[in-house]
């Protein structure tokens, strides 16, 4: 029997899934994706290493800062370039404006009608319209921190190798706006804690994020759930990107064969400790285990992820004052870097080889969505194998799993196939 279904929206991309069942099990499951391929790391090669923010934002109109990010601190780290702590606290600020707007926007438009039983923020809002009303408030205060240190939203501007371009003499963000939003989020939580959500956890699965000081965003060494800790230039030596014959998205494992995922789930499992005093809190009071293994609660754990951004936003605009030096000089040399940070969907890596001229000879992008392929696909096929094998009760159950993890495919929404043979 083959079952064809068209349509899974709120997702970013084209996509289809293949199911193949033998005695109301499943034998096989893949997840394709057929977008073709966007070459960024070819239209890179030959171009001065400058082009790199610039560039690497048009990856994705969501999440441009974190791809601006990676790239620069690859950059710095091949030319030995030292970068001031004052900077890296508003790169740090700018982060976090992009972890609240990506999140409200994952969380409310694509996410949540899942668990009204809705298909679309609009019909969400006749359900709850403080929800979302609250959620696009959420996504407005990030989006004002990225324009405040960018220079606008979609592909900020100002972020440079050494520094930033221009930043503003007083911040445009206020202690109060932020304040506003750490209540709206109060709030919402309210709501969130009280979703019903399926028993299903993730199996045989390595969760992998950054581990820095703080509940890591900007930089960090890689940490395995099993302890393991890898620097950002050992990135290739432990995982390993690679192609399958049904999809133009690469897929990853551990060099040892380990399925692993990134995202808000890694993070909160190997760095929940550090989350800051309110976002600590809070977590206590929602329906989430330490370490929480079910994807489907990701959702909760993004609304702490907004809050801790928001509490830690709150401090640096509090503080803020203008550096005396915004871009710190630096000498171009021939050499080879390294840039890892955690985007909103999980670790971004970047790395670069350089020529004496600073020209780019070889460039290496690694976003969260092709380290979670093997991820999704095996999960699906523990969950669909927990359903009756009926074509409405498959389809919506695996709509929901792979929004849990939230893929970028691109930066549009189109559908999922579903074939059932």
């Amino acid at each position: 029997m083959e079952v064809k279904i068209k349509a899974l929206t709120r997702v970013e991309g084209e996509g289809a899934l293949d199911i193949v069942l033998d005695k109301d099990q499943i034998k096989d499951l893949k997840l394709r994706i057929y977008e073709p391929p966007r070459y960024f790391e070819e239209i890179l090669r030959g171009k001065p290493y400058h082009f790199i923010p610039d560039v690497t934002a048009r990856i994705c109109g969501i999440c441009p800062v974190a791809y601006q990010m990676s790239g620069v601190q690859a950059v710095e780290d091949a030319f030995g370039i030292e970068v001031p702590e004052d900077i890296l606290l508003l790169r740090r600020l700018m982060y976090y404006g992009e972890w609240i707007q990506s999140h409200a926007i994952h969380i409310f438009f694509l996410h949540l009608p899942d668990f009204y039983g809705v298909s679309s923020i609009a019909q969400l809002a006749k359900v709850d319209r403080e929800l979302v009303q609250g959620g696009l408030r959420l996504r407005e205060v990030g989006s004002k921190i990225i324009q405040m240190l960018g220079g606008r939203t979609s592909h900020p501007v100002s972020v440079t190798v050494g520094g930033f371009h221009s930043l503003p003499e007083h911040p445009s963000v206020s202690c109060k706006d932020i304040e506003e939003a750490i209540d709206i989020c109060y709030r919402l939580l309210e709501k969130l804690k009280h979703l019903k959500f399926p028993h299903f956890e993730l199996k045989n699965i390595l969760f992998v994020s950054l581990t820095d000081e703080d509940y890591p965003i900007l930089s960090g060494d890689i940490l395995t759930s099993e302890g393991e800790v890898i620097n950002k230039k050992e990135f290739k030596e432990y995982f390993v990107e690679y192609a399958v014959h049904y999809s133009t998205a690469k897929h990853a494992r551990t060099k040892g064969g380990s399925i692993y995922v990134v995202g808000p789930l890694a993070r909160f499992n190997n760095n929940y400790q550090k989350l800051s005093p309110l976002a600590t809190e809070y977590a206590h009071k929602l329906p989430i285990k330490f370490p929480e293994l079910n994807p489907y609660k990701s959702i909760l754990i993004r609304m702490v992820e907004i809050l801790h951004s928001l509490e830690r936003s709150h401090q640096i605009i509090r503080d803020y004052k203008k550096p005396e030096v915004i871009k710190v000089s630096y000498q171009v040399k021939a050499g080879e870097g390294f840039g890892v940070s955690e985007a909103p969907r999980g670790i971004l890596w970047h790395s670069y080889q350089f020529d004496q001229q600073g020209n780019i000879l070889k460039a290496d992008i690694v976003p969260p969505t092709s380290q979670n392929q093997d991820a999704m696909e095996h999960s699906l096929k523990e969950r669909c194998n927990q359903l009756k094998k009926e074509e409405s009760i498959i389809r919506e159950e695996a709509e929901k799993l792979i929004r849990s993890f939230d893929p970028c495919i691109s930066c549009a929404t189109h559908f999922l196939k579903v074939n059932i043979i």
